[in-house]
């Protein structure tokens, strides 16, 4: 019945381990640059339902292949003083000892012993580094692994690549037990306890654990299966290989199996989602850069826009000052001209004319178009200064962002490493290629060409394709004839002293109403224009770097809820492994 139960529990367990399986594929799936997670995550999946794996890791010659064989007792595996193992040995078990080739890394063999009805023993090359394809092999199995053999050796005890080795696997999460071999090789006890010693202290100081460590010799263990009576017993109570046995089938029993065979996956699946969780946090620090980058575009586009609209205040108010001149010059003009001393002088509306232009009108157009004129050209050189201020923006931000991420090599995607960087290059080439390609002088002459078209609709119907300067002085004939013909009138009007101050009154009146009118259609207009034209200028900014903008902001949201995701399944695996550890 407990057997019955504890089934249950183990397929409830699997089953949730399954479904988390599932939605971390599907998280890894939705993450550019989670392929090589993927690969594992696959692995230890079709592991969940095979029977206990147990992985045996070392480097070649610690004896490895003899430890195995000593197991079976039989010599199953060859052994050798150089590699003899190429390819990954699987064992399982069979009525008959057969070989069998399942790709060109793996070797399946069977073999009748009871305990491979239970347990598959995996064995592994060398992790020595003058073999890398060797090591490959190993470390992509180690992840599969429901409990992993170190095998070392008293003659090369904890190797620096013994070291970065379990290192390794520590980081997968993976429970090990240490098996020192050759112990035969030691003439006292001392010279065995000092080596344990060595291993426990270093495993504990270097990598943080306290391991279960098991001295041997698979050597002596062979030799007790050939030799007879007493001399079989010695030499196998001499290699203390019935401890590794009494652990490996008496203290590693179903129950514990089935917890290592559970708590396994898991591991590994936290492995894959601290490794995502690097990357992801990595790829965010870069786009939190990125997006520093657009939003200070975006605030030396607020402050330009700013500033130019304040300048540009500044400018029309030039311009207001030429009309207010004009107006008080008419003033004066009207003041000196209809009185009665000059009576006869009025009727002569030519000569009026003439005086009024001279005096009033004067070089007003000429500097109201300067003025004019001036402010365009000022348009189009802060406009090339700001493309300018953006294009070395960017370009100090590209070289930043290259040191920066050289050092992130590993941690963030490629292929989003490599679209990040040609999309922010295409952006700067796109502005570098604006700025050089920028002539102040045609930007003037059409900016010209639209401030005097927008002029000519606002002040004079009709007037397009003259210059500034002759569409207001258009309208100012128009004003002279206005004023000539009502002092001219004075001429016809004359009855009496006192029409000469109200014709003077009304003059002034329709002089000062006429300039209101010119100067707020001058200022309308080029309001007009320069909104227009500003608008323009932050679209095309805009414009330059959308695809760049649109990137780090859909990136940012897909790492944000990348970052939820993680977090997620992170505590539910915790969960469920303090589930495992309970049942």
């Amino acid at each position: 019945m407990a057997k019955a139960i504890l089934q249950d529990q183990q397929r409830i367990l699997l089953q949730q381990e399954k479904n988390i399986a599932v939605d971390l594929a599907s998280c890894l799936e939705n993450f550019e640059g989670g392929e090589p997670f993927e690969h594992t995550l696959r692995q230890i999946t079709a592991t969940l339902d095979d029977l206990f794996l147990l992985v045996i890791v070392g480097e070649f010659n610690a004896g490895k292949s003899a430890c195995i064989n000593a197991l079976l007792h039989n010599d199953v595996l060859e052994e050798g003083v150089v590699p003899t193992t190429h390819q990954i040995n699987i064992l399982r078990y069979g009525e008959e000892q057969t070989r069998h080739t399942q790709t060109q890394d793996i070797l399946e063999l069977t073999y009748p012993a009871d305990f491979l009805r239970d347990i598959s023993i995996v064995d592994t090359p060398g992790v020595n580094a003058v073999l890398q394809e060797h090591q490959r092999l190993t470390e992509e199995f180690v992840p599969r692994s429901d409990l992993i053999i170190f095998v070392t050796s008293v003659d090369r005890p904890f190797t620096q690549s013994e070291k970065i080795f379990l290192e390794h696997i520590r980081a997968w999460g993976k429970k090990i037990v240490i098996v020192l071999n050759k112990i035969d090789m030691l003439r006292t006890p001392a010279g065995l306890n000092k080596i344990t010693t060595f291993i426990h202290h270093n495993c504990q100081q270097l990598l943080g654990f306290q391991p279960e460590l098991i001295p041997v010799s698979a050597l002596q263990a062979q030799q007790a299966r050939s030799a007879m009576g007493h001399q079989a017993v010695e030499l196998w109570e001499q290699s203390r290989f019935g401890l590794l046995e009494a652990y490996l089938f008496e203290t590693l029993d179903a129950e514990e199996r089935v917890r290592l065979k559970l708590l396994s996956p898991l591991g590994v699946m936290q492995r894959l989602l601290q490794q995502t969780h690097t990357s992801v946090e990595a790829r965010a620090k870069l786009l939190a850069e990125d997006a520093r980058t657009v939003s200070n575009i975006d605030d030396q586009l607020e402050l330009y826009s700013d500033d130019m609209q304040r300048n540009f205040t500044h400018r029309l108010s030039e311009i207001s000052n030429v009309v207010l001149e004009m107006r008080k010059r008419g003033d004066d003009f009207f003041e000196d001209t209809i009185r009665l001393r000059r009576v006869l002088d009025l009727v002569q509306g030519e000569r009026i004319r003439r005086e009024f232009e001279q005096e009033v009108l004067g070089d007003s157009a000429v500097r109201i178009e300067g003025s004019v004129q001036e402010m365009i050209d000022w348009m189009v050189e802060q406009e090339h200064r700001f493309w300018q201020n953006v294009m070395e923006y960017l370009d100090r931000r590209r070289e930043v962002s290259l040191r920066r991420e050289d050092k992130m090599i590993g941690t963030v995607s490629k292929q989003f490493d490599y679209n990040r960087r040609m999309l922010l290059q295409s952006v700067a080439h796109t502005v570098t290629g604006v700025v050089n390609s920028y002539d102040q002088e045609a930007e003037s002459i059409q900016l010209s060409q639209d401030m005097r078209n927008t002029v000519a609709q606002a002040v004079i119907t009709g007037a397009g394709g003259i210059g500034l300067g002759a569409l207001i002085v258009a309208f100012m004939g128009t004003l002279a004839a206005d004023v000539t013909g009502v002092i001219a009138g004075l001429g016809l009007l004359l009855i009496g002293y006192g029409i000469i101050p109200l014709r003077r009154k009304q003059a002034k009146r329709a002089f000062d109403e006429k300039m209101l009118e010119l100067q707020q259609r001058l200022l309308d207009a080029m309001k007009d224009q320069f909104q227009k034209e500003l608008h323009n200028s932050v679209s095309r900014i805009e414009e330059a770097i959308a695809p760049y903008t649109r990137f780090v902001r859909l990136e940012q949201l897909k790492t944000s809820d990348m970052q939820a995701r993680i977090s997620q399944l992170d505590t539910t695996i915790e969960t469920l492994k303090q589930k495992i550890e309970q049942s």
